[in-house]
């Protein structure tokens, strides 16, 4: 990040974070520590949110704490923002979408059976007790036609044995579904219709059954909902201007240099709260010339419990490279 668009920020009228990387309580409460240890807040926020999604528990506490926090929330989506990450959205009153932004559908992620860290659509059994019921209605249309046209027995009979050949056809498929990892996905579809409900209550972001859409409207988890199409759901979604343009590349660049999170621990950035440039280098140089002052830092003697994470912080803002991104990425998440 250049000194001129730090500038820039601090002379915004938005605090202005970032976060990437699974949407879970950790981040939740990373994010708000981040806020909370500020100084003093401005009127609005900016938060440049990249995430494949997570947990809906999660989403709507940090939704509603963005809104606790600032009297306007806006999110810049530079890359991909699915499931849960969509959900924060509905919580926000502005949506800025880059070029290469995109959501996904309100699409609740469930555990697999028998599987280890390993998650399924919430959508993937809709879609298949859909299957089921298209193609039983199918095949007793299809039986009921070709046993009535090809005898000369009732309608009334016909339908009879056309419904027990679909039954017979539909059977073996049906008893393979699991009644509580059904119940287990309509759970899930109400949470994520209940937190949106809220949500949208708290910030009208939404058209007229833009909820419903975003539940049911689309076919898989991963399905893209791009600029154009967001516009039908949400009531308040632009392209990038004046600053947030400068906003949407350095979000690139994060997602450039590998800043993107761990599994269980998020990057998250105050992106308003980083060090000028010139302390950065004096810093860098006083780590070169004095091997005790590095051995102090390192031990915590220096007394600053976030001397790594604001060094990762001043690497990043004054573009340096880094020579071992998944170290540095461990230090920000600290």
């Amino acid at each position: 990040m250049t000194e001129e668009l730090y500038q820039e920020i601090l002379d915004s009228e938005y605090d202005v974070y970032c976060y990437y990387g699974q949407i879970n309580r950790h981040g939740y409460h990373q994010l708000s520590e981040t806020i909370e240890i500020k100084t003093s807040l401005k009127e609005k926020v900016c938060l440049i949110l990249c995430t494949v999604g997570g947990d809906p528990d999660a989403g709507f506490r940090m939704a509603r704490a963005l809104n606790h926090y600032y009297n306007s929330v806006e999110i810049l989506i530079p890359d991909i923002c699915k499931s849960a990450g969509t959900l924060v959205c509905i919580g926000a009153h502005k949506l800025i979408f880059g070029d290469r932004g995109e959501l996904g559908p309100l699409d609740i992620q469930i555990s697999k059976p028998d599987e280890m860290f390993e998650s399924m659509s919430g959508l993937n059994i809709a879609q298949a007790i859909n299957a089921l019921q298209n193609e039983t209605l199918e095949a007793f249309r299809s039986y009921l036609v070709d046993i009535r046209t090809g005898s000369k027995i009732s309608t009334k009979m016909a339908a009879d044995i056309a419904t027990k050949m679909a039954e017979g056809f539909i059977k073996p498929i049906a008893g393979k579904i699991d009644p509580i990892m059904l119940g287990e996905h309509q759970r899930a579809m109400t949470i994520a219709i209940e937190y949106g409900e809220r949500l949208n209550k708290m910030t009208e972001s939404l058209h007229l059954n833009g909820l419903n859409d975003l539940v049911a409207r689309y076919p898989s988890h991963n399905f893209v909902i791009d600029r154009r199409e967001a516009r039908e759901l949400f009531k308040q979604v632009e392209k990038p201007s004046d600053i947030f343009v400068k906003l949407y590349y350095t979000g690139r660049l994060l997602i450039d240099k590998g800043f993107t999170g761990g599994l269980e621990s998020p990057f998250i950035l105050d992106l308003s709260s980083i060090q000028q440039p010139e302390d950065t280098q004096h810093h860098e140089e006083s780590e070169t010339t004095n091997q005790e002052d590095r051995e102090n830092e390192e031990t915590g003697h220096h007394g600053d419990p976030t001397g790594e994470n604001a060094e990762d912080q001043q690497h990043f803002q004054t573009g340096t490279e880094q020579t071992d991104g998944n170290t540095t990425q461990d230090n920000e998440q600290q």
